[in-house]
């Protein structure tokens, strides 16, 4: 592989991961909305976090990282 197709595969795998970290981060945050409990009071909505869905994103995001800084260094 020349060097410039393996900096064209290097930036597609980046673009893909972070296209990745998205999806992931996306399944890992999940809301509900819930009524008031008793009358007058405010409605609220609880926000719950997925670990291993924001891990992987975390991840993905930094070998996305490593990936261009690897395109660079190859310039």
């Amino acid at each position: 592989m020349t060097g410039r197709m393996l900096r064209v595969a290097e930036g597609f795998l980046a673009v893909l991961a972070l296209a990745l970290a998205v999806w992931c981060w996306t399944r890992g945050v999940s809301t509900t909305e819930f009524g008031p409990l008793v009358e007058g009071a405010p409605a609220f909505t609880g926000t719950r976090y997925s670990g291993s869905w924001i891990g992987g994103a975390t991840a993905l995001v930094i070998a996305a990282g490593l990936l261009v800084l690897d395109v660079v260094r190859r310039r």
